[in-house]
């Protein structure tokens, strides 16, 4: 059991450093310039992702506006903020019986988002229905589309303007082998740059102040 914990520590480390930190650093630039720019970010994926999704969400509406102890809020909040596109269980299920449910993500976006906000779509295939639709509607809205993936020469590569990329090798640690390979160091590599993302607008935020 060590070595089996020793080889998911190192297989973990080389998936999060196989994403060129130039890109990590295109996102957090975005992240702050939505956050100059009064832009909303709205997140989205699917299965495990999802909670991914609503600690990304909850990290940018809350960390960066509150003081290091979280007694209080130490800066005066503008209008930016996150949005998870799973928040609304009836609108999942209404869009999923109506339309279907590859359209859960799309169907929001056209009556909550505006030109220069940002879409963070997480799909380890980086094919999937509904990420894919969400990216189709937020191009025709004129949204600014970040997508993290696994998956080399995807579907959404198509609509992206940045692509956060795991790209090391097949995983040998049991459970996400196969068609679900390096998925656990991918929900890994997800938090850890929400948490930079977060982390570095806190930062400019406080400096600002």
């Amino acid at each position: 059991m060590k070595d089996k914990i020793d080889l998911y520590k190192q297989e973990s480390s080389t998936a999060f450093n196989s994403i060129p930190t130039d890109e990590i650093t295109k996102f957090v630039n975005l992240i702050i310039k939505a956050y100059i720019k009064q832009n909303k970010v709205f997140a989205c994926g699917n299965g495990g992702n999802v909670a991914s999704v609503q600690n990304l969400v909850l990290d940018l509406n809350m960390h960066p506006f509150v003081s290091e102890d979280k007694s209080s809020r130490n800066v005066e909040r503008n209008k930016f903020h996150a949005i998870s596109l799973w928040d609304s269980g009836a609108a999942i299920t209404g869009i999923t019986n109506d339309l279907g449910f590859e359209f859960i993500f799309s169907e929001q976006l056209k009556f909550q988002a505006s030109r220069g906000d940002i879409l963070f779509a997480l799909s380890g295939s980086g094919n999937s229905k509904n990420i894919i639709e969400a990216l189709k509607v937020a191009k025709k809205i004129g949204m600014l589309c970040v997508v993290m993936t696994r998956g080399i020469d995807t579907k959404a590569d198509e609509y992206a303007d940045l692509v956060l990329r795991i790209t090391s090798p097949p995983s040998e640690f049991p459970g996400h082998t196969g068609g679900n390979n390096n998925n656990f160091h991918y929900e890994d590599c997800v938090s850890k740059i929400s948490h930079i993302a977060v982390g570095l607008l806190k930062e400019y935020v406080s400096n600002e102040g």
